[in-house]
């Protein structure tokens, strides 16, 4: 049997059972038993599980509880002694052992297990050796903390030279991927730059086939004869001038602009309408004042339309009248506005009417300058297509004579523009005060005068 000891520096119990649960995990150790002070005894723990039970009750403490602990890899024992493998009375109070108890065996750990559970325990637990230093002066247990300290120093120093080697290598690393980056890079850059390359130029051959086939296309039409261009200049021309002779009309803003003069004559109309309306209901009630139907006559009729003053009737029935305080210059008012507001209602409608019809005929107008203007463009360019060939055929300008002849009446609109609407008071006016040089009007106990108003023309100059 081969037993060895790895002395390790005081450890607590988490450490221990964290040592032994990673033994577990890496070298397939299933249990473990645990002895702990006041005759604690945990057997069966199951490396690979959660704590649970006592053994999860003597972690919670996290202290020194663990005397001994030890687990069995076939014929290898593997034992942790708090304050080494020694009595009670000689243990350690500064370092603690791991005693390895091997068997050799049939089923026996092989050599490469045993050395890395070494190697294991050795690195996890930061295991020191207990003779390398020894002062004769002092202590052995001195002695015992400064081969920890030369054991924590040798392996911080070989942990420092890990870390150097491995930023070394990691950092050979780095640069050796950047490399292999920056060649990928520029492999792909050429790739991309060639394929660029490549596009552009035949992007440019295309470009100047194109140019070639413009400056040829170009070339075919300078060399057409002007007589050709002409013609297209003007078929094109005469088209634009069919295509508004066939949708002929104006805009909806246009259209919308007429609406408002529309509407306002409109509610003119309604209320000179409701006005005379009224003005019947008033002269019905006055006629109904309860006087027979001769005094209401007599009363209704104006003096200058009633009979002669030597009528002894209609004397009597004025009296009358005149007696009971009915008022004859009422009524007669209300028929004086009756026979106004009819003329004016009348007057209104006649006016719109002719404001509609002076459009109408404002567009029609317009329309037949617009097939005029299309007959005139054809006849004009029958006069230059004569023009190009007398001097081709005579090789001299046409005569004047024979040119105005046939260019008599070209673009020349001989309708005059429609007649200007005016209203039928407007008329009247002018035709009362055509001849007048003042007008006066007696208004209560004042007088309004007039100068002669200038006459208003119903056409409209052409320019």
């Amino acid at each position: 049997m081969s037993i060895d000891k790895i002395t390790i520096p005081r450890a607590s119990d988490r450490s221990v059972a964290s040592a032994f649960t990673e033994l577990g995990a890496k070298f397939g150790i299933a249990t473990a038993t645990v002895s702990g002070m006041a005759g604690v005894q945990i057997d069966a723990i199951q490396l690979a599980k959660e704590p649970t039970g006592e053994w999860k009750a003597l972690l919670d403490h996290d202290s020194s509880l663990i005397g001994r602990m030890h687990a069995t890899l076939e014929k290898l024992t593997i034992c942790y002694y708090r304050g080494g493998n020694f009595p009670i009375e000689s243990k350690s109070p500064i370092y603690d052992e791991f005693v390895l108890s091997f068997s050799d065996g049939n089923h026996s750990p092989s050599t490469q297990v045993r050395l890395e559970i070494v190697a294991f325990l050795s690195q996890k637990m930061n295991r020191f050796e207990l003779g390398r230093i020894s002062i004769s002066e002092v202590s052995p247990e001195i002695n015992q903390v400064l081969a920890i300290h030369q054991s924590n120093l040798e392996r911080l120093e070989k942990l420092n030279e890990d870390l150097i080697g491995k930023s070394a290598a990691f950092r050979e690393d780095v640069e050796r991927r950047f490399d292999e980056k920056v060649l990928q890079h520029e492999a792909q850059s050429a790739q991309k730059q060639a394929a660029a390359d490549k596009q552009m130029q035949a992007a440019t051959e295309k470009l100047q086939q194109r140019e070639q086939l413009l400056t040829e296309k170009l070339a075919s039409i300078d060399d057409r004869d002007n007589t050709h261009v002409r013609r297209e200049i003007r078929d094109r021309m005469l088209d634009d001038v069919k295509k508004r002779i066939e949708s002929f009309g104006v805009s909806k803003a246009t259209e919308q602009k007429r609406k408002p003069v529309a509407l306002g004559m409109q509610l003119l109309c309604v209320a000179i309408l409701a006005l005379i309306l009224w003005t019947l209901f008033e002269i019905s009630k006055v006629e109904a004042t309860g006087f027979p139907a001769h005094v209401s006559a007599a009363a209704a009729t104006p003096p200058a339309a009633s009979a002669s003053a030597s009528n002894p009737l209609a004397t009597q029935v004025r009296e009358s009248a005149v007696a009971s305080g009915f008022d004859a210059s009422a009524l007669y008012w209300l028929w004086v506005r009756l026979g106004v507001l009819t003329l004016s209602l009348f007057g209104s409608i006649i006016y719109y009417i002719k404001w509609q019809n002076r459009w109408a005929d404002q567009h029609a107008a317009n329309e037949f300058q617009l097939q005029q203007f299309y007959i005139d463009v054809n006849r004009a360019n029958w006069v230059i297509e004569s023009c190009l060939e007398w001097r081709k055929e005579t090789d001299s300008a046409i005569p004047t004579e024979l040119l105005s002849s046939i260019t008599n009446g070209l673009f020349v609109n001989p309708m005059s523009e429609p007649e200007r609407v005016i209203h039928p008071a407007d008329e009247l006016a002018s035709a009362l005060m055509g001849s007048a040089s003042k007008l006066k009007l007696k208004v209560g106990d004042g007088e309004m005068e007039f100068d002669k108003p200038g006459k208003i023309t119903n056409k409209t100059t052409v320019v």
